[in-house]
């Protein structure tokens, strides 16, 4: 039974300590979330965040990923509201691309950006912060200007 015990115990480590592993070589920060709003109160869809906040992140965004899981998107933050240019320059994913300004208004929603695209995406009013989705999900949860969202950090 003493042997028994002592397994399990050391299954228990090994398995703790590769989840730790995987847990800090993840650049996804859990509980952190957006969430949409129809209406005041009324959610119309969350999403958990992964975040862009260094200019390195920022420049690297989601390219290279082959996927994106549903309910999930980047989050680039920055430290003003001003005329955000992206493009999907190595980006295999199609996506939604969503601008916020500082009160987390939605102020411009581009659909669709095509993947592997170099044309420039710029949002038609300052932001703050550019939230990038799968293609869809935006018209999915009716996303659209003027938008309210929260951000749960």
């Amino acid at each position: 039974m003493k042997r028994i015990i002592e397994n399990l115990l050391r299954i228990t480590c090994c398995i703790a300590f590769i989840v730790m592993i995987n847990i800090a070589e993840s650049r996804w920060v859990y509980g952190k979330e957006l969430v949409f709003y129809k209406k005041e109160n009324n959610v119309s869809c969350r999403f958990i965040v992964e975040l862009a906040v260094t200019p390195e992140e920022h420049t690297k965004g989601l390219m290279f990923r082959k996927k994106l899981s549903e309910g999930t998107g980047m989050l680039f933050i920055f430290e003003d509201d001003a005329y955000r240019a992206f493009w999907m320059k190595n980006t295999f994913i199609a996506l939604d691309i969503i601008f916020l300004n500082s009160s987390w208004n939605v102020v411009d929603v581009h659909p669709f950006a095509k993947p592997l695209s170099e044309k420039t995406i710029t949002s038609r009013f300052p932001a703050r912060y550019v939230f990038e989705i799968n293609a869809g999900e935006a018209d999915r949860c009716g996303i659209k200007i003027g938008t309210k969202a929260k951000f749960y950090p």
